[in-house]
């Protein structure tokens, strides 16, 4: 039972949407109280043909980067100048966070962009079960609903004791059971990709046409030789990703909670 997803493994078919939710409800009661479901796919596209993106990011690792740092960054972000000259020395990017970012890619939520704005309905009160599915070929995503605790009841289509969170963090292929209860309004369902340049927008509201404000996109992270697995730059400690700057991984204490 649970929450699970397929996808085509030929050529770069996933990519084309070739994808698709799978819910396996339990024979008898489920263990999870509810009112109502709904599935979400997050998913990224790009009009670019995939044979295309893949040749540019052979090309060029950093192509769809378009968050750089500059000299005018330089004293404003976490990076040391020790930082600096080992990204130069390695000939990477400390804002590389993602191989192809918002440049080319829409979010999108059950195949809907931002602006087409889908739309989960609820009775106020009511205990929805969201299943979260992250389709998407690149893109880790950062899930947010302003104005709601998520609690999350499973992963990856297994029960887990329920925890309460304010954000998550998905990635690819993850699935992520929550539950929560909204009141007589509209909220914004936020998936932010977690290189910050862009998002998928969604809400859940108790009729049709309504909408609540959508924030706007957080500062892009930088990364640190820390982040990159290099403590005290000997590259022999494992870091602590937690202390990844911009990443709002306060927001994520799933480990060894679930």
């Amino acid at each position: 039972i649970g929450s699970y997803w397929y996808h085509s493994h030929s050529g770069l078919q996933e990519q084309l949407g070739h994808y698709g939710p799978i819910v396996i409800d339990p024979a008898g009661p489920d263990p999870v109280a509810y009112d109502r479901e709904h599935v979400i796919v997050l998913s990224d596209w790009t009009f670019m043909h995939p044979h295309a993106l893949f040749v540019r990011l052979k090309q060029e690792g950093g192509f769809f980067n378009r968050n750089k740092r500059t000299l005018a960054n330089k004293g404003r972000d976490n990076l040391s100048p020790e930082d600096t000259r080992m990204f130069a020395q390695m000939r990477m990017d400390p804002t590389d966070i993602s191989d192809v970012t918002a440049a080319a890619y829409t979010y999108l939520i059950n195949g809907h962009s931002p602006a087409e704005n889908w739309t989960g309905p609820f009775r106020p009160g009511e205990r929805v079960r969201l299943r979260i599915i992250n389709a998407a070929a690149q893109t880790i995503f950062n899930l947010r609903i302003p104005g709601l605790k998520l609690l999350v009841v499973a992963t990856d289509g297994i029960d887990v004791r329920p925890i309460e969170v304010d954000e998550l963090q998905i990635g690819n292929a993850e699935t992520y059971d929550l539950i929560v209860v909204p009141e007589n309004r509209a909220y914004t369902f936020v998936a932010e990709g977690i290189d910050r340049s862009g998002m998928g927008v969604a809400t859940l509201a108790p009729s049709a046409g309504m909408r609540a404000e959508v924030p706007a996109l957080r500062k892009r992270p930088t990364l640190t030789m820390m982040d990159m697995g290099m403590m005290n730059h000997s590259g022999g400690d494992s870091a602590d990703m937690s202390g990844m700057a911009g990443m709002d991984h306060s927001g994520h204490n799933m480990g060894g909670q679930a």
